[in-house]
């Protein structure tokens, strides 16, 4: 700085150099808008993947904004279910995808509650029918035959816990896995498998959540227990929090 000070003394005309500002004012600013933009999307999409249960994106079902439920009716078929139906007033009939994280989602954080206080008290059964969604593959298809097949070997109880057990599996082999792993007997699963001995159940389970108006999983018709098996009631589309099926539930009741 010394040195560059000396010489302008020696200088007796110097150029004037003007800055113009207004020509690095432009690209600064595209900088900054960059900057902004590109912060922008990465909080947005910070912490979202497919078994992020906070931030699910593989179902169809987006996330519930609004409690609106219209009118449904549907029926149990031969499905599994916990309850005593010969009791029971209400159902709630759950259509289920495997590969669905919105469905693992309402398995973790509101089935069991709502096992607890309607189901085990006698109010309403607890009916799973499956519902795989044909862009998650045959995947989907396969849990769902392999859950009913543990159902038929095992009983309802088994099936309940290899049903929270293959949610968001990534290949066939694991449904093997688990089911051995619970003590099922494999010559009989093996074989129900291969078989898709309940492939019709699973085709039905389309067709009747269809006709009952859903449309991504998971969905739900809750409602009054007619002695043929028929619910009539409320479309809960989406994996509502324990306080929106219990108001329905209640309501019910009353």
């Amino acid at each position: 700085m010394a040195k560059e000070t000396k010489k302008a003394k020696k200088v007796e005309k110097s150029d004037e150099i003007v800055l113009n500002l207004d020509s690095f004012m432009v690209p600064l600013a595209i900088v900054l808008a960059g900057v902004i933009v590109a912060g922008a999307i990465f909080f947005t999409n910070k912490g979202t993947g497919t078994n992020d249960l906070s931030n699910p994106t593989n179902d169809s079902a987006a996330a519930p904004t609004q409690e609106e439920f219209p009118e449904a009716s549907t029926t149990i078929a031969d499905a599994p279910y916990l309850g005593d139906k010969k009791k029971a007033k209400l159902a709630i009939v759950e259509y289920n995808d495997y590969q669905c994280s919105y469905c693992q989602r309402h398995d973790k954080e509101t089935k069991d509650q709502l096992i607890k206080d309607y189901v085990d008290t006698g109010k309403a059964i607890y009916v799973f029918r499956d519902f795989p969604l044909d862009f998650h593959g045959q995947l989907a298809i396969d849990s769902a035959n392999a859950a009913l097949c543990v159902n038929d070997i095992a009983g309802v109880d088994k099936f309940k816990e290899y049903h929270s057990k293959i949610y968001l599996i990534t290949s066939k082999d694991t449904l093997t896995t688990v089911a051995q792993d619970m003590g099922i007997n494999m010559d009989k699963f093996n074989k129900c498998l291969a078989d898709e001995k309940f492939q019709a159940n699973v085709d039905k389970g389309l067709a009747d959540g269809t006709a009952a108006g859903v449309q991504g999983t998971p969905g739900f018709v809750v409602g009054i227990l007619d002695e043929d098996g028929t619910v009539t009631g409320k479309l809960v589309a989406g994996a509502y929090p324990y306080d929106s099926f219990a108001k329905i539930l209640d309501e019910y009741l009353k």
